[in-house]
């Protein structure tokens, strides 16, 4: 056989299908990239927009750890002082509630 008669001859069925078949994943690789990247698009916007929303939830909690944080500075150093003018009364006050305490949880 030389190499004219084979370029001439016409191509077996398994060969033609495995062409045909070829050609489809190409196509379908070329139609899946535009789609893959508008899937990696409307991700990142949902990302976003999740981050967006999330945003002023975080920026509220801060907000209010700061400010509870603050205010029981501010009622440790009352209760401080109430302590240092009368420790006495101090003493007996939370000794008569732990009292109260273990009776009630008892």
């Amino acid at each position: 056989m030389n190499m004219s008669s084979t370029a001439a001859a016409p191509a077996n069925p398994v060969t033609q299908v495995a062409d045909r078949a070829h050609e489809a994943v190409d196509r379908a690789a070329g139609n899946a990239s535009p789609m893959i990247e508008r899937a990696t698009d409307a991700a990142h916007r949902t990302i976003e927009r999740a981050a967006d929303l999330a945003k002023p939830a975080v920026d509220w909690v801060n907000d209010s750890g700061k400010q509870i944080a603050r205010r029981s500075n501010e009622a440790a150093e009352t209760f401080g002082g109430y302590v240092r003018q009368r420790p006495l009364t101090s003493l007996v006050a939370a000794a008569a509630l732990g009292y109260l305490a273990g009776k009630l949880f008892r």
